[in-house]
């Protein structure tokens, strides 16, 4: 047997197996490029800064699912820096754990509160009951000087103010400078 008839056997998938390997290779030249959508350094240490800001504030409640508090009723919420808030829900005091995600994201979890029972003012216990549901509903927040929105699937649940009798007076976010840097410029002539 001639020395070219041994090795068409070898041949011919090797060749077949080259050729795939050829033609995938030229598919994966044709894959879109992957971008990278994660935040930037500089942009999650101001992200930290703004909750720091926020988690040094005593929240009043505004607003209940677009209505005011029941006259009489004192709601508020503070942040901790890390994983837990604490509040006042009219009647009740309560505590949960909260986690925060990227873009705002917002998540109250596991809410415990004190167990009285209050009659006066007439509809508190509604409030409050409500309030604990909106609560631990939230997936998103959104900050502002003075103002603090706390919202589930883009609607506005609960609205807070800095003070309880404040309007809409600019407060001051870490990223909008300190108390200290505002009266240095003041004092200067």
């Amino acid at each position: 047997m001639p020395r070219a008839h041994r090795m068409t056997p070898f041949v011919i998938p090797i060749a077949t197996g080259l050729g795939l390997f050829a033609g995938c290779a030229e598919q994966s030249t044709e894959r879109e490029p992957h971008v990278d959508t994660r935040p930037m350094v500089g942009d999650i240490h101001q992200a930290e800064l703004d909750w720091a800001w926020v988690a040094a504030q005593d929240w009043w409640i505004s607003s209940i699912d677009g209505a005011a508090p029941i006259e009489g009723t004192e709601p508020r919420i503070r942040f901790r820096e890390h994983t837990w808030l604490e509040g006042s829900a009219g009647c009740n005091r309560f505590t949960a754990s909260y986690i925060r995600k990227a873009e705002s994201g917002l998540n109250i979890n596991e809410i415990i509160s004190t167990r009285m029972f209050c009659a006066f003012p007439e509809g508190v216990m509604q409030q409050e009951a409500r309030l604990f549901h909106l609560l631990q509903n939230i997936d998103s927040y959104h900050a502002e000087p003075n103002r603090l929105d706390l919202i589930t699937d883009g609607a506005v649940m609960l609205s807070c103010r800095i003070s309880q009798d404040q309007d809409d007076e600019p407060g001051e976010p870490a990223s909008m400078g300190s108390a200290t840097e505002q009266d240095e410029v003041d004092d200067q002539p």
